[in-house]
């Protein structure tokens, strides 16, 4: 909150008028009923948000004042007002000069009982309104509608940082015959309306900024004026400063390589914060997956066997809010409610990283949540949005062909290369062919008549499903998201709470997600020697998941049809129904054979629960001056549970119950049941608790006007435990009944196959399984740096980590971290003060080391047990999951980083370069080993990688017309090169390079280098003498048919293609700013990289498989260009080109694109409009997210969601969505 300046006991000035304004922040606090170890946690949480918001509420309605004596001075008694209850006194006057001296008795007394005293008998009047009294003649107070007419101006204006972004909450005062007091709102502008003419002092402070004054005149006009303000020594800012988790650094002192991302971009509308961040940071790549989870890379690739955050190495940047690294469910950043979010930093470089040690190599992303502010009413925030796309093409996630031309291919496939004949018998030709095959094996075997046959091809070459799988399988997605927020402070404390609710429907019916999430921080200055922080999170996710998935969709040839015309549902023939018919009796059965999407969709109930929990509590004790000690913790509790309900109305559910039962030979047999009847419900579970607890020692010093300190040093003890437990699958379950049913063979006991079974059927084990893992870490650190006259700034940093998950030996435990930097601002020199044009030129260099682990291998022999004794000597057996490695350590990577920063013109146009190299070493690569230890490989610390890049980022910020009129723009791009330096592989076989993943990777070349066969066309001899050549690839000495496999090393003979990765990758940012709207849009680009497109899935007869959407490339292409269909039709070897067919060069396309990611039209509500009502704020938000985006490939296929997947199907594509809301403060 702002508040006019504390008048000292000597003066008071007056003022005539007064604005309050708003800020912004977010908390939480729920007790957890279903995480029992939260419980008192939780209670204790509450108990103290109560206490908050009472302190509070007292503050602003029921403040108390004690004052006695006589000759007390207004001045004096002015001060003690403000002193005992944080409001300030506003007068205008001459009844209470400051020299003039009262008798006061005020004991305990209500503020509005003294103010009422202090006018009574005086033409005076007063009001109290947030922190404020205001007291002014009565006369002023009639008058007030009159002297409206002779107001003559109104000022407005903008305030920004050095670099053009907005300082939110800045203190604008206004001096002349007659004061104002007021607040930059988010986008950093204020506004004085009605001013009378005359001139005035405009001063603008800010902490961590140094203080702006301005003369104006007024003169019967508007004034626009925009104010940048530079930073100080002071590291309390939000834009202009760098937040490293254990620490906050004024920007001017950073030495290493990072970027802020301001709070603009923060405050738009998302489900999921990591949206925020892209196109945001040169040398950051950003990309969602169509379920919104994050994939993000900075700087490259750092290690080779990447897995999830809570196992196996991980290749994303590490997570840290309010000072703690986070874990999540899926991921990290969808544990947190976006609009709690205050800041963010990218820490790109080792000396900006290092301080993480063996957790940084990746990056870091340091995230800082809102909190209240002292001395601040009660603020009340909400914001509700509605986001809607239309439902995905059904084209683009099948990739099939046309039903007309899937139905003319099955012709012409039908009886051929190879494809398997029909009989008339029930061994081994019941399982499932596609309808038009059926149809044509009807006929062949005399059961369909040629007309029959042609009537039933053209019904189906007719028929087209693509609206239907529309209409009753896909849904629009939509998310309706709202968030409270309640804010406020006294003296000592100051808390925020906020609330979240959201609902999001997915792209398919039935699959949705809900979210409610309790947010609360607080802080509070116990002595003056003693601070105290708080901060919790309580989340409820519940994702229900009953929908249809693309497997599904794709398991549907375009020709078959989901429901029939009156209405009813089709039977989608999972069997060679008509042999099926013949020779099973189906009616005897207790359930149909038959399948429909619709009717699973309806007959399940999936549902996964996740709570999240988190705590984190900590305390600042002052030492001395600029000394202090902070011990934290940070506790959290995940707890996933799925149930997994499938009634017998599901397929799944049926034919699990209809193949395991058996029967005599005849039709008519009875049938034996193996399974109880109903339905199955499975469920698991588990939990995921850790505890991180830092000692931290703090010094911060300026020493004279010429030297400053920052330092820190710690240690820290982190432990994490993960618990799972799965249930067997309940038979017979009744939902509603809550009642199971009995084996008839026994309690887990099922029928041994019986030859006249369909398919045959096994036992199963019918038993519980447990799962549990324990990962510790300790640490030390230290982290320093040292800045002479604001110019010169040298910084280091220290770090050890040790964890069970490392050898035992302390020479591979015991790693060190470490970082070392130099930062030299040119513009602080005496002679580079004549070049007004140059306002900001700053040197960069640092080095250092920082590392990563691999959760994947250990240093001891892993066994994994079999869930249930040997059924023969009833004893436990165990195979050897992994062999160990007994000099398993850190994964390391040493970064040299350059750079400069620099800004011309009165910072009308800035920005930054660096130049980096990452050297990794250490990296956990797959080694062969001798078959004799009982593995092929095994993995080791081997493997070294090299990446170097350069980023560049350009901005500016032109005011067109003053403050109503100004465009901010940014531009970032980054090149990045990859390549494994060092990789002990003896096997390079064609299989392993093609297929990609770690299994293709190769020393000399990047992790993520594309190899692909070599199409030769039709070079070889046919298998008919006279006939057409058959189609080759390049092998190891010359064309090799496709139906052989080459060996040997393939690097001599498959194509490299280039990196999968984009080297390189740009982002711009534009805002404009007109009046009260703003228009703001981020376009993101790459370049260099390429991708598997759609390919021929080139589909047998007798299988289901239809063909896809190139088949007409296929029948129309020139054989010694592109693999087509086979000539002869009994060549036997077109079932054995899957080996080639997909990694085939041709089918490799570039994925460079330009992307309009967003654009946003927001519309703030004018404050004239707003006082009538009450309100401090209101903005109208309009947002497109995924709008356009140009390829530079003809295919269509966009590389974010590609189609060359092994069965040469589609994928969901996200359409652009459209985001409306609202936000408006109390």
């Amino acid at each position: 909150m702002v508040v006019c300046k504390s008048p000292s006991k000597d003066q008071h000035i007056p003022l005539t008028a007064y604005q309050m304004y708003k800020n912004y922040t977010n908390f939480f606090c729920t007790p957890n009923r279903y995480v029992q170890k939260l419980l008192l946690i939780m209670k204790l949480t509450t108990f103290i948000l109560l206490l908050s918001l009472m302190q509070v509420s007292a503050s602003t309605f029921a403040q108390r004042f004690t004052l006695k004596g006589k000759n007390i001075s207004y001045a004096k008694l002015f001060f003690e007002i403000r002193k005992q209850t944080g409001f300030n006194v506003l007068v205008e006057s001459s009844e209470f000069k400051t020299n003039k001296r009262i008798d006061v008795n005020f004991i305990n007394s209500d503020l509005d009982n003294v103010m009422k005293q202090l006018v009574s008998g005086k033409e005076l009047t007063y009001i109290i309104e947030d922190k404020s009294v205001v007291i002014r003649r009565t006369t002023d107070f009639q008058a007030s509608k009159f002297t409206d007419f002779f107001r003559q101006g109104t000022l407005k204006g903008q305030v920004t940082d050095s670099l053009g972004q907005a300082v939110s909450g800045a203190n604008v005062n206004l001096v002349g015959k007659t004061s104002y007091v007021t607040i930059t709102n988010d986008f950093g502008n204020f506004e004085f309306a009605n001013m009378p003419a005359g001139d005035y002092k405009l001063t603008v402070t800010y902490v961590g900024y140094r203080t702006e004054t301005r003369d104006i005149s007024v003169q019967n006009s508007n004034i626009n004026m925009n104010i940048r303000m530079s930073g100080t020594s002071t590291i309390l800012t939000t834009v202009n400063v760098v937040n490293t988790g254990y620490q906050q650094i004024a920007a001017e002192r950073v030495t290493g390589a990072f970027d802020n991302i301001n709070n603009e971009q923060l405050g738009r509308p998302s489900v999921n914060i990591a949206s925020r961040l892209i196109g945001t940071t040169a040398g950051m790549q950003v990309s969602l997956d169509v379920n919104g989870r994050p994939n993000i890379k900075v700087r490259g690739q750092s290690t080779l066997f990447a897995g999830s955050f809570n196992g196996g190495t991980s290749n994303q940047p590490l997570v840290v809010v309010d000072g703690f690294p986070v874990r999540g469910a899926l991921d990290q950043y969808s544990t947190l409610n976006p609009n709690d979010v205050e800041s963010i930093s990218i820490l790109k470089d080792a000396a900006a990283s290092s301080v993480w040690g063996a957790k940084a190599a990746n990056g870091v992303i340091v995230i800082t949540t809102k909190k209240g502010v002292n001395n601040s009413p009660l603020k009340i925030e909400f914001s509700a949005f509605t986001s809607l796309a239309r439902k995905v093409s059904v084209d683009y996630l099948t990739g099939f062909a046309s039903s007309s031309a899937t139905v003319a291919y099955e012709q012409l496939a039908f009886q051929k290369w190879g494809a398997r004949i029909m009989t008339n018998s029930y061994s081994g030709n019941y399982f499932r062919q596609s309808e038009a095959t059926v149809n044509l094996n009807e006929n062949f075997l005399g059961f369909l008549s040629n007309a029959q046959l042609t009537n039933n091809l053209n019904q189906l070459s007719s028929q087209d499903n693509r609206s239907q799988i529309s209409d009753y399988l896909l849904a629009n997605p939509t998310t309706h998201q709202y968030n409270v927020a309640l804010s406020g402070g006294g003296k000592n404390i100051n808390n925020l709470v906020s609330i979240l609710a959201e609902q999001v429907q997915s792209n398919f019916k039935g699959s949705s997600n809900y979210r409610y999430a309790v947010n609360y921080r607080a802080s509070a200055n116990i002595f003056k020697w003693l601070d105290f922080n708080l901060s919790s999170t309580f989340q409820l996710q519940k994702a229900t998941n009953n929908g249809a998935s693309a497997f599904d969709i794709q398991g549907i040839s375009p020709y078959e049809l989901l429901k029939n015309p009156d209405g009813s549902l089709t039977d989608i023939h999972q069997y060679y129904q008509p042999i099926l018919d013949r020779f099973v009796p189906v009616s005897r059965f207790p359930y149909s054979f038959s399948y429909n999407p619709i009717q699973d969709i309806n007959g399940r109930n999936v549902v996964q629960s996740d709570i999240i929990g988190r705590l984190q509590a900590g305390l600042t004790i002052k030492i001395l001056k600029g000394l202090s000690y902070s011990p934290q913790i940070q506790y959290e509790n995940f707890s996933i549970q799925l149930k997994n309900y499938q009634s017998d109305q599901t397929f799944r559910v049926r034919q699990r119950i209809n193949e395991s039962a058996f029967w005599n030979l005849q039709p008519t047999g009875n049938v034996t049941l193996s399974y109880p009847l109903g339905g199955t419900f499975d469920q698991n579970r588990s939990t995921t608790e850790a505890y991180n607890f830092r000692n931290q020692i703090n010094f911060s010093r300026t020493i004279g006007n010429d030297h400053e300190i920052n330092a820190v040093a710690g240690t820290e003890v982190s432990r994490s435990v993960g618990e799972s437990f799965t249930n067997p699958t309940t038979f017979g379950y009744n939902e509603k009944t809550l009642t199971v049913g009995t084996f008839p063979f026994g309690p887990g006991i099922a029928r041994p196959a019986v030859s006249t079974n369909i398919q045959g059927f096994n036992s199963f084990q019918y038993t519980n399984s447990f799962g549990y893992s324990v990962q510790k870490y300790y640490s030390v650190f230290a982290n320093a740096a040292y800045t002479y006259k604001g110019k010169y700034t040298l910084s280091g940093s220290y770090r050890t980590d040790a964890s069970n998950l490392i050898a035992a030996d302390p020479k591979y435990r015991s790693s060190p971290f470490y970082s070392m930097g130099l930062r030299y601002n040119i513009t602080g020199e005496n002679y580079m003060k004549n070049i007004y044009w140059l306002d900001r030129l700053t040197l960069r260099a640092t080095y250092g080391r920082t590392g990563n682990v691999d959760n994947s291998t250990s240093p001891f022999t892993l066994l994994s047990l079999a869930g249930t004794p040997n059924q023969y000597t009833n004893a436990t057996t165990a195979t050897v999951a992994n062999q160990g490695n007994p000099t398993l350590t850190w994964e390391k990577t040493a970064t040299l980083n350059l750079g400069f920063d620099y800004a011309v013109l009165n910072n009308k146009l800035y920005g930054k370069v660096d130049v980096y190299e990452k050297r990794g070493t250490d990296l956990i690569a797959q080694i062969p080993v001798s078959s004799v230890v009982g593995a092929t490989n095994q993995r080791f610390n081997n493997a070294a990688m090299t990446n170097r890049g350069i980023e560049i980022t350009l901005g500016t910020s032109l005011p067109i017309k003053g403050t109503d009129i100004s465009w901010n723009g940014n531009f970032n791009a980054a090149y990045n090169s990859n390549k494994i330096t060092r990789l002990f592989n003896t096997n390079y076989q064609a299989f392993s390079l093609v297929n990609g993943g770690s299994a293709s990777y190769v020393e000399g070349y990047s992790a993520s280098t594309v190899w692909a066969y070599q199409y030769l066309g039709l070079v070889l001899p046919g298998s008919v003498p006279g006939g057409p050549n058959s189609p080759a690839v390049q092998g190891p000495s010359g064309p090799i048919a496709l139906n052989s496999f080459p060996n040997g090393d393939a690097r001599g003979f498959l194509k490299q293609l280039g990196p999968q990765d984009a080297p390189y990758n740009f982002g711009m940012t534009n805002s404009f700013k007109v009046y009260d709207f703003n228009l703001s849009f981020i376009i993101t680009a790459r370049a260099g990289g390429i991708f598997r497109s759609q390919f021929f899935n080139y589909p047998r007869a007798g299988t289901t498989t239809p063909p896809n959407s190139q088949l007409s490339k296929v029948l129309n292409g020139d054989p010694n260009q592109i693999l087509t269909l086979p000539s002869n039709p009994n060549d036997a070897t077109f079932g054995s080109w899957i080996t080639f067919y997909p990694y085939l060069s041709y089918n490799y396309v570039t994925s460079s694109l330009i992307r309009l990611q967003e654009f946003n039209l927001s519309y703030n509500i004018p404050t004239k409009l707003l006082n009538k009502i009450n309100v401090r704020g209101a903005q109208l938000l309009f947002q497109g997210n995924n709008v356009y985006t140009w390829l530079a490939n003809d295919t269509g296929i966009d590389p974010d969601y590609p189609t060359g997947s092994i069965n040469g199907f589609g994928t969901v594509r996200p359409r652009a969505q459209y985001t409306f809301g609202i936000k408006f403060q109390l």
